[in-house]
């Protein structure tokens, strides 16, 4: 049956525009230490985690598409976690414009960007995730009070992630507007917006209906922790 792109996001990420950040076999792969805590197969088969352990951490927190029977006993189950995987759809779009509130995060603003990120969705992102792709944020009184960026990149598609506002500045739109600038950005470079929610956060998924993502597939997510030495 043929495979689209996106239905292995991650791993096709690490095989191409994010090759760089890349560290494993040639059948499982995960991003380097401080990028991201995920990883990904060619072929999603549990016996392949023996061959990232070397590359691993005693305790280390991975995500991995949750498409494994079989899980090896120095590895342990965290949680399952259910998300939608939703692309753009220029037509269905209703974007907003853009204002100059909405900069473009540098270096200089890594540390605030990662404790935003970390207060509203945990466990994610890093403190290099930032060298992935580009972020944009909007401050309020000269706080860092809302963001969003790029994470999974692959040829011809990138996906929006940490779309995050600070709980005392929600309902003023900003991640919408965010949201709206980097849909434009990625368009004008010839590449197609998508991103993963967790199923469950129904006020996020409407949001992102509106701004014209259509849920094409499940994407189920598993969290693991390596109970190892690693290498």
């Amino acid at each position: 049956m043929k495979t689209h792109l996106l239905d292995n996001p991650i791993w096709n990420a690490l095989e191409t525009v994010h090759q760089a950040f890349a560290t494993g076999t040639s059948m499982v792969q995960k991003y380097a230490d401080d990028r991201l805590p995920f990883m990904a197969m060619q072929y999603y088969d549990g016996l392949h985690l023996a061959a990232i352990a070397p590359y691993c951490r005693r305790d280390e927190i991975i995500f991995i598409k949750d498409a494994l029977t079989t899980i090896p006993a120095d590895w342990a189950i965290v949680d399952r976690i259910n998300c939608l995987q939703m692309v753009y759809t220029p037509e269905a779009a209703v974007l907003l414009p853009a204002v100059e509130e909405e900069v473009r995060l540098t270096a200089a603003d890594q540390e605030e960007l990662f404790e935003l990120v970390q207060l509203v969705q945990p466990g994610f992102f890093k403190r290099n995730t930032v060298e992935l792709g580009n972020y944009y944020g909007i401050r309020s009184g000269g706080k860092l009070v809302a963001v969003a960026g790029e994470r999974f990149k692959l040829d011809g598609f990138t996906e929006l992630s940490a779309i995050c506002t600070h709980p005392e500045y929600t309902g003023k739109r900003y991640a919408q507007r965010l949201i709206t600038v980097l849909c434009t950005e990625i368009l004008n470079q010839g590449a197609v917006p998508f991103l993963h929610v967790v199923d469950s956060n129904t006020r996020a998924i409407q949001i992102y209906e509106r701004m014209g993502f259509q849920k094409r597939i499940d994407f189920p997510l598993l969290k693991l922790r390596y109970l190892g030495t690693g290498g």
